[in-house]
C-alpha cells in the first residue's frame, strides 16, 4: 500500500498548574509557516508531486484546535476525511490532494520551507483550466 497520510499524536511530557509540555522532533530546517485560521476557513486544496524534499512528505503540526483533513489519492482515487484534534503531527505524501477545514479556530505550524512551496504545489482547478 502506498503512503497517503500519517497522523501522530504529539505526546505530553509533563503537566502542572502552569499547563502542559509536549515534545516532537523534526529533521526539517529553514523558514516555516505559522497559521492562525478562523472557524470555517478552508486551506490547502492542493497536492505535491514530491519534487521538493521539503514537501516529501508535507508536514504540519496542529497545535491548537480541531480541523477536518479531506484527502484523495490521485493515483488510485481512494479518498477520506480525518478529524484532527490538537496536538497532532501530520505527514501528507506526494500525489495526495488535501484540504484542511477549520472546525474551530486553530493554530498550525507547517514544517516546510516556504521558498520551495511554489515549485511543488499543484491545484486541480488550474490543471483543468489549462487542459481545456
Amino acid at each position: 500500500m502506498r503512503n497517503t497520510i500519517n497522523i501522530r499524536p504529539i505526546p505530553m511530557k509533563s503537566s502542572d498548574q502552569r499547563g502542559q509540555v509536549h515534545h516532537f522532533t523534526t529533521h526539517r530546517s529553514g523558514e516555516y509557516m505559522l497559521f492562525y485560521r478562523n472557524k470555517g476557513a478552508v486551506t490547502a486544496q492542493h497536492y505535491h508531486k514530491g519534487l521538493s524534499q521539503q514537501k516529501n512528505p508535507e508536514q504540519f503540526l496542529l497545535l491548537q484546535g480541531t480541523a477536518t483533513l479531506h484527502w484523495r489519492d490521485l493515483r488510485s482515487d481512494a479518498a477520506g476525511k480525518i478529524v484532527l484534534q490538537s496536538p497532532v503531527e501530520v505527514d501528507i505524501y506526494p500525489w495526495i490532494w488535501h484540504e484542511v477545514v477549520a472546525d474551530t479556530d486553530f493554530i498550525m505550524l507547517e514544517l516546510n520551507a516556504t521558498a520551495e512551496g511554489p515549485v511543488d504545489t499543484f491545484y486541480l482547478e488550474k490543471e483543468k483550466s489549462t487542459e481545456q
